[in-house]
């Protein structure tokens, strides 16, 4: 089966992790691999890797290396402030003011507060996703023990104006939080410079790995931690370091610091264009976010009369990955609750498009897109389909219990060879470069499960093939053969 090479314009969701910070963390895994709370030779040498990697972080961020705070994702790092500053000031106070289009992250983190008895403030903001600094004056009160907001948005990519917040916060003498996972990307960060008492970070929107991030914590920020144990990184995050991980954050962000000035502009350049030719070329296209004060490779877009998930759906079935808001909300049909808190007309709420760019991303990738993205949402305007974006995975009890039940299914083994020889009971053996004639006499309705040897890469590959052929009922066996066996 030929596969379409894929355009990734989802990098606002996660990026590719550079051959360099891969470079840069291999010998931790086989080599330098000890605990760095070890007190022998290698652990020694694995600590002075962890603090290492603080301290070039900490240059770049103009801070010191103590005010970092490795975690293991944004995620971690935005519930680390909240809840750290809401334990340790809750005497004085509790009360906490954020704005309604901030990352789940934040906005699920308070709403448990709430439940523990403190009361959110949620901004007004504008149509572009502005907050309301006047309001953000008004509503800081004497019980005001932390202001939690984001500097640029992930889904419209807006940039606040962070300095005039600092201002009006700290002029209160209130604690201040940034959520600035979308912003280390692109823009110049000196901590000492911004003010602010805590930022938030993660690696896998900067070229590093998922599954790390971290914490600045300005000197003397009262803040509790959340997770106990063997006190590591100054008893704010418990839990053995990550040391390959911290080591490739620490490279992405040096290179990142180092190129940012070029990487910026060529990103601004391809993400004007983009723009541009989309609103030419689509009727009924409305720009979402700031139309200036923006992310350089943020594009993104509402879409009257269109479902934006399944518009997703469609550009991947051209090799085109994009996104309709946040990754951690995709599965869902709800609206976006950002969209939501712009005020976006309903007849566009549902038809979002975000399209972010990246290092990898080239003006081809920008022309073809402009060239395809016209066609395929006078396609799907012309013929309204209802949304359909079910999981895809089927697990291996699932489909043991319908096995037992006699449903009708069919079940290919796509493997490209039978090795091992072995099969699932009553299942075809159709190698995916099969599929394309094989199914040409089946019915589209026909409830089909797939299954290769581990289930990760082959069947949801065919599982896309089949979708775009009109196969809607097409499940992927989670482990694949090998779980089935139970190898």
């Amino acid at each position: 089966m030929k596969f379409q090479r894929r355009m990734y314009l989802d990098n606002t969701a996660t990026t590719r992790t550079r051959r360099e910070v891969v470079s840069a963390m291999s010998r931790y895994f086989s080599k330098t691999y000890a605990n760095p709370s070890s007190i022998h030779e290698s652990g020694l040498i694995a600590r002075g890797s962890i603090e290492m990697a603080r301290e070039r972080i900490a240059g770049v961020l103009g801070c010191r290396s103590e005010e970092i705070i490795f975690t293991g994702s944004g995620s971690e790092a935005n519930n680390t402030a909240l809840c750290g500053v809401a334990e340790a000031m809750g005497g004085r106070g509790r009360h906490i003011i954020t704005s309604p289009i901030e990352h789940s992250s934040v906005l699920n983190t308070c709403r448990a507060l709430e439940e523990k008895g403190f009361e959110v403030t949620s901004l007004r903001v504008d149509q572009s996703g502005r907050f309301d600094l006047d309001h953000l004056a008004g509503a800081i009160r004497n019980d005001t023990i932390l202001v939690s907001l984001g500097y640029i948005n992930n889904e419209i990519g807006t940039t606040q104006d962070v300095g005039r917040v600092v201002e009006i916060v700290k002029s209160r003498g209130v604690l201040l939080h940034f959520d600035a996972v979308q912003a280390l990307p692109y823009l110049h960060l000196n901590m000492k410079e911004i003010g602010a008492d805590l930022m938030s970070f993660s690696g896998h929107k900067l070229y590093a790995p998922k599954g790390i991030g971290l914490l600045y914590v300005r000197s003397g920020t009262p803040l509790k931690p959340h997770i106990h144990g063997g006190m590591q990184e100054f008893g704010l995050r418990s839990g053995t370091e990550n040391v390959p991980y911290a080591v490739g954050l620490s490279q992405a962000i040096v290179l990142n610091a180092r190129e940012k000035q070029s990487y910026v502009l060529q990103l601004l350049h391809l993400r004007d264009r983009l723009i541009g030719g989309i609103l030419q070329n689509i009727p009924d296209a409305m720009i979402t976010g700031d139309p200036v004060r923006r992310a350089p490779n943020h594009a993104s877009f509402c879409f009257k009369g269109v479902n934006g998930k399944m518009l997703v759906r469609e550009l991947s079935q051209y090799g085109i990955e994009a996104s309709s808001g946040s990754a951690c909300s995709s599965p869902r049909n709800d609206p976006s609750h950002v969209l939501v808190a712009c005020g976006i007309p309903p007849a566009y709420l549902y038809g979002s498009l975000r399209l972010t760019l990246g290092r990898y991303n080239s003006k081809r990738d920008v022309g073809r897109l402009i060239r395809i993205l016209p066609g395929i949402i006078a396609g799907m305007r012309a013929n309204a389909t209802s949304y359909h974006n079910e999981p895809i995975f089927l697990s291996q009890e699932d489909f043991r219990e319908r096995q037992k039940t006699g449903n009708n299914l069919l079940v290919l083994d796509v493997r490209p060879v039978r090795y091992p020889a072995r099969m699932i009971p009553g299942s075809l053996h159709v190698p995916g470069w099969r599929i394309k004639n094989y199914v040409r006499g089946i019915k589209p309705e026909t409830e089909i499960v797939l299954v290769c040897y581990q289930g990760d890469v082959i069947s949801p590959r065919i599982h896309e093939e089949l979708y775009r052929k009109g196969f809607h009922n097409v499940k992927v066996l989670k482990g694949g053969l090998s779980g089935y066996s139970g190898q």
